[in-house]
């Protein structure tokens, strides 16, 4: 596994490989790594970028795209996101692809799926190393974030950045997202201050994913009903809450099972860091046969979300009644 911070000094220097595979679900560290080698490899001349996305392509049509000639040799970039949904000769011709690649051609391969097993991905890790685009853990999000206020040209103090960090700090692209609105809200001002990331990420204006959390966490069954009911009419649904809520209740049952989930070698959780340093305390709460009941009545949602047989307000109700009774 290759360090995303090699590959973007080895790009920088501009040695420049044909083919990069990045494994991993950020996807404000795939975007940052594939603009920072267009505006490198493209240097002075028009940028010829391509996205093929096998769900909507015919693996041949890829393989065509991919393996045409350019009679004046330009540059081309191709992004394959997922390709491990190619089956047959086009999965085949892919790998040929990767082990013989053409000239003026870059090509990336992203797979989301950090623990993918599947036998294509297998083969390419035999070609190619993997550069890590998994969300970091909160020593490199703390990194991210200074660096992403310096090129806003802000300044930030560290009790505000570890604040803003504990809240929106889950992945890089909300990240992202709420220190582009901090920055933007404050206009030429250089300094960033406590009450900036307070009112203008709006954190006392409506509730967040995190308060939701924790309110299960806690049992609270009123507060839960309160920021759930808050959240599903406003910027998330039971789809995007089933993931992350999945998680956060697997990490409690370890916890009580004292496996010891929080070393350093466990990858990205999708759950705010706030709530990752309160599973010891929500584990005491909860008997492993309470648990069991949240992860299959989880599942069963899953299984209704997908069938459309759901109306997410009920299936929230019901569902906190089950964590908090």
């Amino acid at each position: 596994m290759i360090k995303l911070k090699e590959i973007l000094n080895e790009v920088n220097q501009e040695v420049i490989r044909p083919i990069y595979y990045l494994k991993g679900a950020d996807f404000f560290l795939q975007n940052f790594f594939i603009n920072y080698l267009t505006k490198i490899y493209f240097k002075g001349i028009n940028i010829d970028k391509t996205l093929l996305l096998p769900d909507e392509m015919k693996g041949n049509e890829i393989i065509d795209r991919l393996s045409t000639h350019d009679l004046f040799s330009s540059k081309k970039m191709f992004i394959i996101r997922n390709p491990q949904q190619m089956k047959g000769k086009s999965s085949q011709d892919l790998q040929e692809l990767c082990k013989n690649p053409i000239q003026n051609h870059i090509m990336i391969i992203i797979s989301d799926d950090w623990s993918s097993s599947s036998s294509f991905f297998k083969k390419i890790e035999k070609i190619i190393s993997p550069i890590d685009v998994q969300t970091p853990f909160e020593n490199g999000i703390k990194k991210w974030a200074k660096y992403l206020f310096k090129n806003n040209k802000k300044t930030i103090d560290e009790r505000t950045i570890d604040f803003l960090i504990n809240i929106a700090g889950d992945n890089l692209t909300h990240l992202n997202n709420e220190i582009e609105k901090i920055c933007i809200s404050v206009g030429g001002r250089e300094n960033i201050l406590f009450k900036d990331v307070e009112r203008f990420s709006g954190w006392k204006r409506e509730h967040k994913r995190w308060e939701f959390f924790l309110a299960l966490g806690n049992k609270n069954y009123n507060k839960s009903i309160l920021i759930g009911k808050s959240l599903i009419n406003g910027q998330e649904s039971m789809m995007s809450l089933i993931y992350p809520l999945v998680t956060m209740f697997q990490e409690i049952f370890f916890e009580k099972m004292k496996i010891g989930t929080f070393l350093n070698n466990r990858g990205y959780l999708p759950i705010p860091p706030s709530i990752k340093k309160k599973i010891p305390q929500f584990s005491k709460d909860f008997t492993f046969d309470e648990l069991e009941s949240i992860l299959l009545h989880l599942g069963e949602i899953d299984k209704r979300q997908k069938q459309n047989f759901t109306i997410d307000e009920t299936e929230l109700i019901q569902f906190i009644a089950n964590v908090t009774k």
